[in-house]
């Protein structure tokens, strides 16, 4: 063989192994994030929203989510809870209206209970969900397992220290729905990873912190 096709074949091999090799390390990071590292008891609580079905039906990520939480709180491990999603296009309830009526019929008191409205993505969730932690001495986010990873990663980027996070529930066998959810976080944590939201992003408005009125990047609905 030729030195130049070895060249070839050789870059060819190295580009797919990266290629191939991107993906296992974000699936690597998502499973050793999955189990959380939060120390209770924390004050305050961020449940990121989920699919909101027809009639305004919690889909079964929002409801474990809520359940998550709400179990924290009638265990006295965290004080208050922010929950936070946006409303999705023909729903007449936002995300957070309906985890609200889920976490009040969990015996969540309504004085110790957030609302954030506005987000349509994780990113969002976060920069929304901020300014009601202002008041807050810890924070944990509440989500499903496989999306803490990129939970964590986003809340670094925002330059968010300290916030620990905890799955809304304990591990057990997935579900189809829910495997087909961790190859999507495979993909997305590595959108975010490497920045390239910064570079291709489905065209959406630009939101702004009301925080600082800084221009943040337009989110993926893909990636929610």
């Amino acid at each position: 063989m030729k030195s130049s096709h070895r060249r070839i074949v050789h870059f060819f091999l190295l580009g797919l192994g990266v290629i191939l090799g991107l993906p296992i390390c974000s699936f690597a990071i998502i499973e050793a994030t999955a189990a959380g590292d939060a120390v209770f008891p924390v004050e305050c609580a961020i449940v990121f929203g989920a699919a909101v079905g027809p009639g305004s039906r919690p889909g079964p990520a929002l409801v474990r989510r809520v359940s998550g939480a709400s179990t924290l709180y009638r265990r006295h491990d965290i004080q208050r809870i922010i929950l936070s999603g946006g409303k999705g296009t023909g729903n007449r309830l936002s995300e957070a209206e309906v985890m609200r009526r889920l976490a009040l019929q969990q015996g969540v008191a309504e004085r110790d209970i957030r609302v954030e409205s506005q987000s349509h993505s994780t990113w969002e969730n976060l920069l929304y969900a901020k300014n009601l932690t202002k008041d807050c001495s810890s924070v944990v986010a509440v989500s499903d397992g496989y999306h803490l990873a990129r939970i964590r990663l986003l809340a670094l980027r925002q330059k968010w220290q300290g916030m620990g996070i905890t799955p809304a529930q304990a591990s057990k066998e997935m579900t189809l729905q829910e495997r087909k959810a961790i190859m999507r976080e495979v993909f997305a944590y590595l959108y975010y990873a490497f920045y390239i939201d910064r570079i291709w992003k489905i065209p959406s408005k630009i939101e702004t912190s009301t925080e600082s009125a800084q221009t943040v990047p337009a989110s993926i609905d893909l990636f929610v």
